[in-house]
């Protein structure tokens, strides 16, 4: 094996690392938000609510993850890592 065959290889697998970082990014956001949820539900469950509206962030919360972005992340980290895998199975062989 060649060395630009292995270099291929390598960025096949770092381009799946950074798809899978993007798609982390948007779920550590996510869970950012249903966490301020949950301080507002305890908030309204022992008397301290404030206006708060743990509804409306958890309804904000389901809208991230049914967002085309998330979808489009998830999509790309499937495909980047199945590409990583597929050439380094070939490289195998």
């Amino acid at each position: 094996m060649n060395s630009t065959s292995k270099q291929k290889g390598a960025l096949a697998t770092r381009e799946a690392r950074l798809a899978l970082l993007e798609l982390k990014i948007l779920v550590d956001s996510t869970a950012e938000k249903i966490h301020a949820a949950e301080l507002e539900a305890v908030g309204l469950a022992v008397g301290h609510s404030q206006g708060c509206d743990p509804l409306k962030t958890l309804r904000i919360a389901v809208e991230a993850l049914r967002s085309p972005n998330f979808e489009a992340a998830i999509s790309e980290v499937r495909t980047k890592m199945e590409t990583a895998v597929a050439w380094h199975l070939g490289a195998q062989s």
